[in-house]
């Protein structure tokens, strides 16, 4: 407390260099703050669910013989077609069960309010393999699986509870009409859940076997050349991505050439070839699908490095100013120093003086942060600031706090040392030494008698 003490009187005592200072790394650390928070929603984050690193995603790259339908849960590369995930799912010994989604726009209609948005047709297996526990009511499972269309039931998002529906319990029960489809509330999907996709804040979450709502048309539940859903699982305890891959891919080539190879017809031999041994890629799926994660990874890392340069600049900047305070403080380091005062005790001084400046920079460096991505969402689209937090979340407070640690030390390192460097006793005697033997030879004018 000593150390912090001096620290504030010292920073006191300067209060145009202080406020400079602040001001140069609040600029710096609210911009970084900005940018990874957006950095930590859309890359990092992983999705609020139970043992998210079990999670793996399926793609099926390659040759498509037919129709597919991608949206924002990925690329065309990653869908697959209804037959081929029940096939998967029944065949599959490597995850605890396999997920189907599929994103799709609605019209939701209750007790005279109309809005549109965003629904998830899931498969039955989308809750219980995420694990999530219902804010209100109860969530479907693998039941609502058969028969098509037969199960008229919704799940609420909590968003859309909570911001339309005023968080009331007694919707559950209460009937919702989604595209002109009369649904049953079951139940609220938990806190902070917004799904699998990223770039999705689902209303609410449906059967995936809801018919038209869902699919657009029900051929494509039987048309395996229809390819539309977006597929993940959850990896058995002790079964690894690698031994997942290598164990379901033969299965999934043998579907491949046993039952749909036979229905392809005007391929050549080579493109035969290659349509049946398709790989099955796997991926990390803790972060859940999303083709925004993709796009927005380039820009986001240019912009990550440009908040980088700056907040360098500033620490340039604020090191300068702290040498040209240094100069005046020499002589009061040189006396602390001939005196006994020990090399480590000043530069911890020094540097907690550094740490200090920077903290306060940090708390308004959250300020800074939020106006910045208050004036990013102006120039986003609706959409992407529906689907983006653009506020401070606590993982960009933390990263806000422990940036202004580092930038204290980087920018208060340097002129610490040399405002601790023992000639600085040595330089302080030859002036002492100097300033005596100038009295020591001074001699007075002789005073002429008249």
């Amino acid at each position: 407390m000593t150390n912090l003490g001096l620290a504030c009187r010292t920073l006191l005592k300067t209060p145009v260099v202080s406020a400079v200072a602040v001001v140069s790394l609040a600029l710096g650390i609210g911009s970084n703050a900005a940018i990874f928070s957006l950095f930590n929603q859309v890359l990092l984050r992983p999705l609020p669910v139970s043992h998210p690193a079990s999670l793996v995603n399926l793609a099926a790259p390659g040759q498509k013989p037919s129709s597919d339908s991608c949206n924002n849960a990925g690329g065309c590369d990653e869908v697959f077609s209804h037959p081929m995930f029940r096939d998967l799912q029944r065949e599959q010994t490597v995850f605890t069960d396999l997920v189907a989604h599929r994103s799709f726009g609605i019209n939701v209609g209750y007790r005279g309010r109309t809005l549109s948005g965003e629904g998830m047709g899931v498969s039955g297996s989308y809750f219980p393999t995420l694990g999530l526990t219902p804010a209100a009511g109860r969530l479907f499972g693998p039941e609502v699986d058969t028969p098509i269309g037969g199960h008229s039931v919704a799940v609420l998002g909590y968003d859309f509870w909570q911001n339309e529906l005023a968080g009331t319990p007694d919707v559950i029960g209460d009937a919702l009409i989604v595209n002109g489809e009369p649904l049953t509330v079951i139940g609220v999907a938990p806190d902070g859940f917004r799904g699998t996709t990223i770039s999705t804040r689902p209303v609410l979450f449906v059967p995936l076997t809801m018919g038209d709502m869902v699919s657009g048309s029900l051929k494509r539940f039987d048309n395996r050349t229809n390819y539309w859903l977006y597929l993940f699982g959850r990896l058995e305890p002790g079964v690894s991505l690698t031994q997942a891959r290598v164990r379901l891919e033969p299965r999934y080539q043998n579907i491949l050439s046993s039952v749909e190879a036979p229905l392809q017809t005007n391929m050549s031999d080579a493109t035969m070839a290659r349509f049946i041994s398709k790989p099955l890629p796997m991926a990390d799926g803790r972060r859940g699908q999303s083709s925004l994660a993709e796009d927005a990874t380039a820009p986001l890392l240019l912009l990550f490095a440009l908040t980088g340069i700056v907040i360098l600049i500033a620490c340039a900047n604020v090191a300068n100013l702290l040498l040209a305070r240094a100069a005046s403080r020499a002589s009061e380091m040189a006396i602390r120093l001939s005196v006994g005062a020990l090399h480590r005790h000043l530069l911890a001084q020094l540097l907690t003086e550094s740490c200090l400046l920077a903290f306060v920079a940090g708390l308004a460096g959250l300020v800074v942060g939020q106006w910045t991505l208050r004036a990013i969402s102006w120039f986003l689209p609706p959409q992407a600031s529906d689907v983006l937090q653009l506020s401070l979340d606590p993982g960009a407070v933390v990263f806000t706090l422990g940036l202004s640690l580092v930038t204290g030390l980087l920018f208060g390192l340097f002129p610490a040392l040399h405002n601790t460097r023992s000639e600085l006793v040595s330089t302080l005697k030859d002036q002492a030494g100097q300033a005596g033997g100038a009295r020591h030879n001074w001699r007075p004018n002789p005073v002429s008698r008249a």
